[in-house]
């Protein structure tokens, strides 16, 4: 098990779960915020907000393998896997930038940066969250699809795998104050079904998780929750 280390300088803990100790301390560049592991289980990835890095390390070696500077903190992380399992890119949200950068796992660079629509728009200032405009991203288990959220538009986008072509967006509900004017929801995190047929999006502002039809971009259930959901995950029972 990884642990990724919240306080500077940062560190990722590995854990040995038949002993239940920590067996080893990693360092990486800068205090964690998200701790990842690519698909085929070899790497982990950690991101840093305040050293604006993505480390990356080996897993057999539990030594860091290289390292990704950008120009903004560093957010969610999703990743595209290669015929054979290895990883082919990494797609990094990014602090204050409504979209994601793309970077290559093989040649250790980021290649592209794709920003969201600007329609729909108009919600993230009245919720506070015009730094983080674009939070919760993930690749289909099929891996035909890549889906990142954005609070700017109170929606979720939907991206074709390899092209990353623009296939359409599904909005999320909004919130109702008295009062006031309606606010968007604050998407989160995403998470599938294993059969791809029904993403999920974490509804931070409105207690409540989305569950939409990937083909159709139709929300089928809008399920209610407790306050602030964030991070959640498909648990798939034999």
């Amino acid at each position: 098990m990884l642990v990724g280390i919240r306080k500077d300088p940062g560190f990722l803990d590995v854990i040995d779960t038949a002993l239940l100790t920590r067996v080893k301390s990693i360092p990486v560049d800068g205090s964690v915020h998200n701790v990842f592991v690519t698909p085929d289980g070899k790497y982990a990835v950690s991101g840093s907000i305040e050293n604006k890095a993505a480390t990356i390390v080996d897993l057999n070696t539990e030594e860091v393998a290289w390292e990704i500077k950008f120009d903004r903190a560093v957010r969610p992380m999703a990743f595209e896997k290669n015929e054979d399992g290895s990883t082919r890119r990494i797609f990094v949200q990014l602090s204050g930038f409504n979209g994601f950068a793309v970077v290559d796992f093989a040649r250790r660079a980021e290649v592209a940066r794709i920003k969201l629509p600007d329609q729909p728009g108009g919600f993230a200032v009245a919720e506070g969250r015009s730094g983080t405009p674009s939070h919760g991203i993930g690749v289909a288990p099929d891996g035909k699809s890549l889906w990142v959220n954005s609070t700017v538009a109170n929606a979720v986008f939907k991206y074709s795998l390899p092209e990353l072509k623009l296939l359409g967006y599904a909005p999320l509900p909004e919130v109702h104050p008295l009062g006031h004017s309606p606010t968007g929801s604050v998407p989160e995190w995403i998470t599938f079904t294993p059969d791809s047929k029904t993403v999920y999006v974490s509804n931070s502002g409105a207690g409540s998780v989305s569950a939409i039809d990937t083909d159709t971009l139709k929300q089928v259930a809008l399920i209610p929750v407790g306050e602030v959901p964030k991070r959640i995950n498909t648990l798939l029972l034999h």
